[in-house]
């Protein structure tokens, strides 16, 4: 006789198999229903998505060559459709672009100091009469803001290595006067008093001399040392030889190492990053001055738009800016010159690089603006919101509103010339090559599209040719 713990075990092993072919019998008839009933695939769907399913059955498909979307008042409300006309496009057709103004890099300068050393002075401008210290004084410190003229004095910065440079010239100046003076004695004795040899190595020594001299200048000039200051070495070296005290070397002593920092070019001071008595180098830049009189414009132009701007010959390449700050403003005639290189990932745009004048330096570096390019007018073209184009792979879509009703809707393959901002320029012949009917119909104007609620109806459509595929089968 078997233990009452064996029995026991061996009646949860039945109980335990028993249960498994419940379930791979049960398991095996669903299946075998699912294969033998498609329709529960779509009930099951329809379960699983109860937003598809309230829209399902408002939504009904009417057979035809181009399927229609008839929807209830309730589906359509709750889709939120919107609609809008089909319009043709004008016959002055323009791409607007967005960008802002920057500075002409051709019209840049950034001022540097040539040596290290101390600012010892600021350069002046004339004050306006409000601007007068309590002394009077006629003049103040240039600042931010001003306008320069090319070749003015913006700061003067003391510096060990040009005072030690114009000392070694005057050190040559003098040597070169002296063997000048020992060459010219020697060569004036009568022949065979004095031996050739002497008067050789003074001559040599005066050649010497001579060249140094030479290098002096022209490391003085490769700093770009003036004439007149070269010319005033020159007059110290004489005064200090002849020991002129009599002459006042007060103004020589003061300049002597001094380097002055002039404006290269006419515009606006635009940064002033020095003060009096602070410390410069060669790589700080000490002022920034830029000719604001024409602006660079650098605006966007979206991908699909590129063709059109490539395709303008160099000599249309014209442009009519307005600052978005002053839409109302007469817009400024400009051009663009370059045309990006450039997809950028994130907006899909390319940028566009041209100019434009600034009559009384009244525009601002930074400026939000618009660019209004004037295209070759579109033959046989229209226009619809942007937002009723339906993008699907390389192929796009519209819904269009039955002129009977304004719930019934079928969907129409559309050619897009270009997207704006706001708008899309279809072409009114899609494109044939597709080869499907709903391809050889015509955009009309007066037409109207579906701007909002076209992609739940496309997504309905979608659904409701699922579900009847799966009935099918």
């Amino acid at each position: 006789m078997a233990e009452p713990g064996k029995w026991a075990r061996w009646f949860w092993v039945s109980v335990v198999c028993l249960g498994l072919a419940a379930a791979a019998g049960y398991t095996g008839f669903h299946l075998g229903q699912r294969e033998a009933a498609p329709h529960l695939v779509a009930r099951e769907a329809e379960d699983a998505h109860p937003d598809v399913k309230a829209d399902l059955t408002g939504a009904e498909v009417i057979p035809g060559d181009i399927p229609k979307l008839r929807l209830s008042s309730e589906a359509f409300d709750a889709l939120g459709i919107e609609l809008a006309a089909v319009k043709r496009a004008t016959a002055n057709d323009s791409l607007a672009l967005t960008g802002s103004l920057l500075i002409d890099s051709n019209r840049l300068a950034y001022v540097h100091s040539r040596f290290s050393g101390e600012v010892v002075s600021i350069g002046t401008i004339a004050a306006e009469p409000h601007e007068f210290s309590p002394q009077h004084d006629p003049t103040r410190p240039i600042r931010v803001g001003d306008m320069v003229k090319k070749g003015q004095l913006l700061a003067v910065v003391w510096s060990k290595e040009v005072g030690e440079k114009k000392s070694d010239l005057v050190d040559a100046i003098s040597r070169l006067n002296s063997s000048k003076t020992t060459l010219e004695r020697l060569e004036a004795l009568e022949r065979g008093s004095v031996s050739v040899q002497i008067v050789r190595e003074a001559r040599r020594q005066y050649e010497a001399d001579l060249i140094a001299v030479d290098r002096a200048e022209r490391t003085l000039r490769s700093w770009r040392e003036t004439e007149e200051e070269i010319l005033e070495v020159h007059q110290e070296a004489v005064r200090i030889s002849k020991g002129d005290k009599k002459t006042d070397g007060k103004h020589y002593r003061e300049s002597w190492a001094n380097v002055e920092i002039r404006a290269p070019l006419d515009g606006t001071l635009l940064e002033n990053n020095v003060s009096l008595g602070e410390i410069v180098d060669s790589g700080m830049v000490l002022f920034k001055v830029a000719d604001l009189s024409r602006m660079a414009v650098l605006a966007n132009v979206y991908e699909e738009d590129l063709p059109k701007l490539t395709a303008l010959p160099p000599t249309q390449r014209q442009w009519r800016v307005r600052l978005k700050s002053d839409p109302e403003a007469t817009p400024i005639e400009g051009a663009f010159e370059v045309i990006g290189n450039v997809i950028d990932p994130g907006q899909h745009t390319a940028a566009v690089i041209g100019w434009i004048s600034n009559p009384g330096d009244k525009l601002r570096v930074g400026q939000f603006i618009t660019a209004e390019v004037r295209l070759p007018v579109v033959t046989d073209a229209v226009i619809v919101p942007n937002s009723a184009v339906i993008d699907e792979g390389t192929r796009a879509f519209v819904f269009i509103a039955e002129k009977s009703s304004d719930r019934e809707f079928k969907m129409r393959a559309v050619n897009v010339l270009r997207r704006g901002r706001d708008f899309a320029l279809l072409a009114r012949n899609s494109d044939m090559s597709a080869g499907s009917k709903e391809d050889h119909q015509l955009l009309q104007e007066g037409e109207r599209v579906v701007t909002s609620g076209n992609l739940e109806l496309f997504g309905v459509l979608q659904d409701k040719a699922a579900l009847a595929a799966a009935k099918a089968n």
